[in-house]
């Protein structure tokens, strides 16, 4: 088993701090006495609190990127893009909600990069959609990405403000699969 970092530590203080308190009221000091390392430690990983959430946000990203690369190998890219919803709905289901409100409202309110790599993810899929002649030519990529995030953010959102009482995995996924239905090309 591989032994955990002291990044990895301060990460792992961070979110649970967070999980039990907002992060306004969490000093960097706490964080490190929690996780048991020195403050020149925090500072060699990170510049700043903000810093350790947009970290914690991209840890999700890391995951994504590690799965999508390794595992979405369905010949229908379809079948990828659902893989990678159900990925996000797990991810999702898996987290706190309080955590969940504080990343969404902070990146919404600070970060647009970690949300991109996210997008960069799907465009690969779409990319290798239009590739195989999956994808109906009537849609940009963009448009499609702007579709279907707008889809994953509101869904969040959204069971982040019914405190995770939001079947989210129903909802978004039926959502995602009649999109899927414009966007894919019928085999005649």
């Amino acid at each position: 088993m591989k032994k955990k970092t002291n990044k990895d530590k301060i990460l792992d203080q961070a979110a649970a701090l967070i999980d039990a308190d907002s992060l306004e009221h969490i000093t960097i000091r706490e964080i490190c006495r929690q996780a048991g390392v020195s403050i020149g430690s925090f500072y060699h990983y990170f510049s700043s609190k903000d810093d350790v959430i947009v970290q914690l946000f991209l840890s999700n990203a890391d995951q994504a990127e590690s799965l999508v690369r390794n595992h979405f190998h369905a010949e229908w890219e379809w079948d990828n893009l659902r893989s990678y919803i159900q990925f996000q709905i797990n991810s999702t289901l898996a987290s706190p909600v309080e955590r969940l409100k504080f990343i969404y409202t902070y990146n919404l309110n600070h970060h647009a990069y970690p949300m991109e790599r996210f997008r960069s993810l799907v465009r690969e899929i779409l990319v290798h959609a239009r590739e195989k002649g999956q994808m109906n030519d009537s849609y940009t990529y963009d448009e499609i990405l702007d579709h279907l995030f707008t889809l994953i953010l509101g869904n969040m959102i959204r069971y982040c403000i019914e405190d995770g009482n939001y079947d989210i995995a129903a909802k978004l996924m039926g959502q995602v699969n009649h999109l899927i239905s414009f966007i894919e090309k019928k085999e005649t």
